[in-house]
């Protein structure tokens, strides 16, 4: 239950009114360069009615980097009779984004009958390059260019001279690949799942997908995180260099910056 801190006011949510809320904390809208693209949001209500309710949603402007020309939506979310949920569509737009991207914050100001939720709906904007389904797919060879960490020995963080399989990922600019990390060791750590984008002749490095770990570390599993970007030809797929900061947490010791090559074979 969520309360108010005068105790002369009456509590905010008590269970017994119709609380809205937003279906997930986030979302990622990729668009084109010079075009839009949409994503759509679930609005949720906590009880049903037998006629249509109306949910206001606003800019949470604290929290908001995007400016109003690279986004538009409407201020009202309809919940259909005798329905939980309806549809709030986001419409992107590339006006001024950058492949750095932008974040717009959503909040709910108010829903017929009951209260909003204070959660907030975080949406990121970024302009992206059109990546065909099928490029930097397939099978590439990965080696080891520099970087390391002292306390591995500078030992590469994900092997060198082997073969991996690149496949796409949640996102149209996304690509994995599985494999294992300090195989040098011999450690019993499983394979994970690297990720990384390819924006417009760039690739960033996200580090393992949520909930894999290296299994590797000084107490704990060292992490990987993006770093200065690597590159790539648009167009062409042949070769990718990809930099991402090694023990981010520093776990064992200074973040280090290590770099690979992909080449397709």
């Amino acid at each position: 239950m969520f309360t108010s801190c005068e105790e002369t006011q009456s509590p905010i949510y008590d269970g017994s009114q119709t609380l809205a809320y937003f279906n997930g904390t986030s979302s990622t809208l990729e668009v084109e360069i010079n075009d839009t693209n949409t994503v759509d949001i679930s609005v949720g209500v906590s009880t049903t009615s037998s006629t249509d309710r109306t949910v206001m949603v606003s800019v949470d402007a604290d929290n908001t980097s995007a400016t109003s020309g690279m986004y538009s939506f409407s201020s009202t979310v309809t919940i259909p009779a005798n329905e939980f949920f309806g549809t709030l569509t986001v419409t992107g737009i590339d006006d001024g984004l950058t492949t750095a991207g932008e974040t717009l914050s959503l909040k709910i100001d108010s829903v017929d009958g009951g209260v909003g939720s204070s959660q907030v709906h975080t949406v990121s904007l970024v302009e992206i390059c059109p990546i065909a389904p099928t490029f930097a797919t397939g099978m590439y060879n990965l080696n080891f260019v520099s970087g390391g960490i002292g306390a591995a020995g500078f030992a590469p963080a994900l092997g060198t001279g082997i073969t991996v399989e690149l496949v796409g990922g949640a996102a149209s600019t996304e690509r994995t690949f599985n494999v294992k990390c300090y195989p040098s060791f011999g450690f019993a750590n499983p394979p994970v799942d690297f990720s990384f984008s390819l924006v417009c002749g760039t690739t960033v490095a996200n580090g393992l997908l949520d909930g894999q770990v290296s299994g590797v570390g000084c107490g704990g599993s060292i992490a990987f995180g993006p770093s200065t970007p690597g590159t790539y030809t648009v167009g062409d797929d042949t070769n990718m260099t990809l930099i991402f900061a090694e023990d981010t947490e520093e776990i064992c010791g200074s973040v280090a910056v290590t770099s690979y090559t992909l080449t397709k074979i």
